[in-house]
């Protein structure tokens, strides 16, 4: 049995992000796997910014599960060191206001950074550089991968599933994980796809592009915008009445080997239906035109790749776990692109399923019961970030409502990113794995600090006035007003932050490292009760020694590339092979 290639403990059917991530965390811990990939790599994909709590989980699944590669992940640092000079670097989350005809007004933006290193910041990933990188990573542990090669059926017994290929005849696995995004196998073959139960109805226009001007040479100068980070260095949204574009440049930092850039539109259905007869290219473009300071950002952009225009971008499945099968949460459901939810709900769903499979295999148990924690999570965030995108789309009504609105946004998000954090550093005190249990405890399960009962009731009140306004039972002034006396109820703004005033559009000010220091300061001394003792603890030792980690690791990286180079100057012979295969060995 053992022998047999045939026969495997866990098939991953979809070979991107999710699927080789999660292959090699069970490899590593001796898990046969089988990876199924229909196409090739590298490929094309979506699902390019990453977000302070997908690369916070990041690290925590590297650590948890002793996959140092997927650490290399985390911060754009390690991407361009390890994994792809062509990705582009995110420092921060950049939202623009326009109005039909107009330029953009100064006052009118505002701007969340990502953290700065050792922690960050955050990155654009080139995707195909990033699955390809993944999926050698899966290979090197031990998984068995088949590309271009495509999963006809699935049978299921009481003893697991048959895997019907097109090109590789079939295969046995004790549990099947589905990968597959969108248009996943097992949604299709068990018949799960339901109408969508979300708020949010929106539709996409997307492509990649070449010549897009960084937004800082068209917006009005920094002096009169007053945001602390350049717009072209992260992912720039600009928002207009019933929709938004994306901007995500992989070109933005000064070591960048692309030239290419990420964009898209994202468009309300009930406020802008698909006109008949009207191309993809020629609707973004129409909407680009509508908008005098985006048009000057695309003048001579060019794309490169056709333009892909979507339907209802939401889909949704019945359920996420069955009798020996898993859904991942791509191949599930998906609300928008908005605040790039999904790769966060995914990294939050390895975590999660990893250990699980892991015990069901050495157990040779896969009972449903086992995986209901991701049925229950899984769905749950979908519902979170509905709410959190159907009110976003609304509050693009007015800037002043979007300010407000936003900023409870900014709240979840330290809170959600900050329990990552505490285990992180309550891992770096003992070295125990079994800290990572807390992730699944209540105040720290799920993301954005939902399970938070305070963050969970300032989001739900602040999203229930933003809905009053769109059935037209406030103003948008009376629904600004009341998120900001909720903030200011709730205690969880840091009063070192300008979150409750309105006036101050970045109102975190910048994660680099002094003010770092202040937020934990507030949280250990000065936080409210409810605040005090979960957050913001021991963070100090761990961003310290990771400061000089990641100092001392750039000054000798620049030190050996300067010693190859001149020795490569005046000897052929080297032993740098031999560096490779230590690595190999470890």
């Amino acid at each position: 049995m053992q022998d047999d290639q045939r026969v495997f403990d866990v098939a991953i059917v979809g070979g991107g992000i999710g699927g080789t991530m999660l292959a090699a965390i069970l490899a590593r811990h001796g898990v046969r796997v089988l990876l199924l990939e229909g196409s090739g790599h590298p490929r094309f994909a979506i699902g390019e910014s990453t977000v302070p709590e997908t690369t916070f989980g990041l690290r925590v699944l590297a650590r948890r599960y002793d996959v140092p590669e997927l650490e290399h992940l985390a911060t754009n640092g390690a991407v361009r060191r390890h994994v792809s000079s062509n990705c582009g670097v995110k420092r921060n989350f950049s939202f623009i206001y326009h109005r039909e005809g107009e330029p953009t007004r100064a006052e009118e933006c505002t701007q969340y950074p990502t953290w700065g290193p050792p922690l960050g910041p955050d990155s654009h990933y080139l995707r195909q550089d990033v699955d390809a990188y993944l999926f050698h990573v899966a290979v090197s542990y031990g998984v068995t991968a088949h590309t271009h090669t495509v999963v006809d059926d699935v049978k299921f017994d009481e003893n697991g599933a048959t895997l019907v290929t097109r090109e590789k005849g079939t295969f046995q696995a004790s549990y099947v994980v589905d990968a597959g995004g969108m248009r996943a196998l097992l949604p299709e073959r068990l018949g799960l796809r339901q109408e969508p139960p979300y708020r949010t109805r929106s539709r996409t226009i997307f492509t990649h592009m070449v010549n897009v001007r960084p937004f800082d040479s068209v917006a009005p100068p920094r002096e009169q915008h007053g945001m602390p980070s350049p717009f072209s260095q992260g992912t720039l949204h600009h928002l207009f009445e019933g929709g938004w574009f994306w901007v995500i440049p992989f070109d933005n930092h000064s070591t960048s080997t692309s030239e290419l850039c990420s964009v898209g539109v994202n468009l309300d259905l009930d406020r802008h239906p698909r006109p008949e007869g009207v191309s993809a290219e020629d609707e973004f473009w129409r909407h680009v035109g509508r908008f005098p300071s985006v048009a000057r950002q695309f003048e001579g952009a060019r794309a490169v790749r056709p333009y892909v225009s979507t339907d209802r971008t939401q889909f949704s499945s019945q359920t996420v776990v069955g009798d020996r099968w898993c859904l991942l949460p791509h191949a599930s459901d998906f609300i928008d692109p908005l605040f790039s939810s999904g790769l966060a709900v995914t990294v939050m769903a390895l975590n999660a399923l990893s250990h699980r499979l892991i015990a069901a295999v050495r157990e040779d148990d896969f009972d449903t019961a086992r995986f209901a924690y991701l049925e229950q999570w899984i769905k749950r965030m979908f519902r979170f970030y509905d709410d959190l995108v159907s009110c976003s789309y609304l509050s693009f009504d007015d800037f002043e409502l979007w300010n407000a609105w936003n900023r409870v946004w900014t709240i979840t998000t330290l809170y959600g990113t900050n329990a990552q954090n505490q285990v992180a550093v309550a891992f770096e005190k003992t070295g125990d794995p079994a800290v990572f249990d807390a992730l699944e405890t209540a105040p720290y399960r799920g993301l954005q600090g939902v399970d938070n009962p305070w963050v969970g009731q300032l989001f739900e009140q602040a999203r229930d006035a933003v809905l009053a306004y769109g059935a037209g039972e406030l103003t948008k002034e009376q629904a600004a007003t009341r998120i900001f006396d909720l903030l200011r109820e709730s205690g969880l703004c840091p009063d070192v932050w300008g979150t409750l005033d309105p006036e101050d559009r970045c109102p975190s000010g910048v994660f680099t490292l002094f003010p770092l220091m202040r937020i934990l300061l507030w949280g250990r001394f000065r936080s409210p009760q409810h605040v005090r003792g979960m957050y913001f603890t021991g963070g100090a030792r761990l961003v310290g020694k990771e400061a000089v980690q990641a100092l001392t690791t750039d000054v000798r990286r620049g030190s050996s590339l300067v010693q190859q180079t001149v020795r490569d100057m005046w000897v052929n012979w080297n032993r740098d092979w031999t560096r490779r295969e230590i690595r190999a060995r470890k």
